[in-house]
């Protein structure tokens, strides 16, 4: 028999892991996520491509596992997720929410120049002409409680939940990339930071403009933000680190890619095209070299590091992978690896990134097929599926349910 100690021991013991429990937050991609400042959802989820709660199905065709099917415009914007919506941005200048359970709209906002209150502002961004990825290829962020999108004629939007526009800014620079322009924006340390040409941060609440790097070169992919014990930082792809509080140079180059984006985690920022870095930040944000690698071909996605392996494709659909807990020079795992087949011709069949959804990574293709392999040094195929367009997109995931573009309609799969 306990004695009384031991019962009020005992129930000590469950009522604290149960408080700690409570105060966990819910994991990206279960059910139970939502975004708020301090934990936004935009591109690739928090920038990771990982979603460790979700439990999606791993097979699917236009015939099987389809739950619902929306037109919603193209782009290669990615959807988010927010509340009981799911909100992408497709061209040139609309903002889609459609029902997360259904599929079924619920309301459509055009980004329109007119609201722009400067008439310099409003005749620059009506002289912008799109290249190649568009007006809508940056993937929105939200906190929770707004959307904030951004167009590549340097239009910036706050819109609420509702689609009614909380404020309009706009952001006047020369293109600085050939093919257009498709850096995402990003919530960090209480501000909304841009990528456009220069770097910019405005207030999310009033949309006020904070401060602007002009020595921050842009490319196409979005930047990172990361800690360094209290500081804020953010790292762009061209290997420029700067402080979040006030946009000031703390270090330059320590890596560089034109397409993807650098990802962080456990300390490191890893910069994955041909040129494959590993870096660390240490006193006075010098930077540390921990390993390197290079990739033979062209890389459009962003790099997904999981179980101390760094997954990547190449334009051509190639996987490549690296043991990333090596130091010094590092050769890939195994020679690219085919995932679309051998006959994919001499134009780019992936521009997406890999996502992560539990065990494992999802690519999707410009074809319309979708790989799902074991997040594994094997990776193992697990599936290849197909739906009927393509898309340059990467999937995003809650719960059961994986949501992605393809062609001009958003799918939500799931059993």
């Amino acid at each position: 028999m306990r004695t009384l100690a031991q019962v009020l021991a005992l129930l000590v013991g469950a009522l604290a892991v149960q408080a700690k429990d409570a105060a966990a937050p819910a994991p990206l991609g279960s059910p139970e996520f939502r975004p708020t400042p301090e934990r936004p959802f935009g591109w690739r989820g928090d920038g990771s491509g990982r979603y460790p709660g979700a439990t999606p199905v791993l097979e699917w065709s236009l015939s099987k596992n389809i739950r619902w099917s929306a037109a919603v415009g193209k782009s290669y914007a990615s959807p988010i997720v927010v509340g009981d919506l799911v909100v992408v941005l497709s061209e040139p200048n609309l903002l889609v929410a459609v029902d997360r359970a259904t599929g079924k709209e619920k309301w459509k906002k055009a980004i329109d120049v007119r609201e722009l209150s400067d008439p310099a502002a409003r005749a620059a961004a009506e002289e912008y002409k799109a290249k190649d990825t568009g007006f809508a290829a940056a993937t929105p962020v939200t906190d929770g409680a707004r959307i904030y999108a951004v167009l590549a004629s340097g239009i910036v939007q706050a819109v609420d939940l509702s689609g009614k526009a909380a404020w309009t800014a706009f952001i006047d620079a020369r293109q600085n990339t050939a093919y257009g322009r498709s850096a995402s924006p990003i919530l960090t340390d209480g501000k909304l930071i841009v990528h456009m040409t220069n770097l910019y941060a405005f207030d999310p609440q009033s949309g006020k403009p904070l401060w602007v790097n002009t020595d921050a070169r842009c490319q196409y992919g979005t930047p990172a933000a990361l800690r360094m014990g209290a500081a804020a930082l953010i790292v762009t792809p061209a290997g420029d680190v700067m402080s979040a509080a006030d946009g000031k140079n703390l270090n330059t180059q320590i890596g560089n890619t034109s397409n993807a984006s650098p990802v962080v985690q456990d300390g490191l920022v890893y910069f994955a095209e041909k040129d494959v870095r590993a870096i660390r930040l240490g006193a006075d944000y010098k930077d540390e070299s921990v390993w390197n690698g290079e990739i033979q071909g062209d890389v459009f996605g962003s790099p997904l590091l999981d179980g101390g392996l760094l997954f990547t494709a190449t334009g051509k659909g190639e996987l490549v992978v690296f043991d990333a807990s090596k130091k010094g020079s590092v050769e890939p795992l195994f020679e690219a690896r085919p995932l679309f087949g051998d006959d994919v011709g001499a134009q780019p069949i992936a521009y997406s990134s890999f996502t992560l959804a539990g065990k494992h990574l999802f690519l999707t293709s410009l074809a319309g097929d979708i790989v799902v392999l074991e997040a594994t040094r094997q990776a193992k195929p697990v599936a290849r599926n197909k739906l009927k367009e393509g898309s340059g997109s990467a999937p995003v995931f809650s719960g059961k349910d994986l949501f992605l573009r393809d062609g001009d309609r958003l799918y939500c799969i799931g059993e």
